[in-house]
């Protein structure tokens, strides 16, 4: 996965979390433990880059969640581009790392409770 840049996004709880930010291509994911958020990448006629929020998730293997992901059509349809990772090895804090974006930005691609 060739880097873009890394992104700042801050959670409900006000804990800012730096990603690092990659093309969004299925198959060319690394294995690894991650929190990711999926956005479609915009770049303005001034340079300024938009990212829109479709989904965020969690995986103990990055590249195994896209190769199912129950929201790839819904994606798709949102004409994601890039995707927003975050590495993390332990589950506990994977889990409250994308609970605390969930809450701060309702992707609408999630469910909600």
């Amino acid at each position: 996965m060739s880097k873009i840049g890394t992104l700042d996004f801050t959670g409900i709880s006000g804990h800012i979390y730096t990603f690092n930010v990659y093309p969004f291509k299925n198959g060319h994911l690394s294995n690894k433990e991650a929190v990711y958020i999926v956005t479609r990448r915009l770049v303005k006629a001034d340079s300024h880059v938009e990212h829109i929020l479709s989904y965020v998730g969690e995986t103990n293997d990055l590249a195994k969640e896209f190769a199912s992901h129950p929201k790839a059509d819904e994606l798709e349809k949102d004409q994601v581009n890039s995707i927003c990772v975050y590495w993390e090895d332990h589950d506990d804090t994977r889990a409250k790392i994308k609970n605390d974006l969930k809450k701060r930005y309702h992707p609408p691609r999630n469910d909600f409770e």
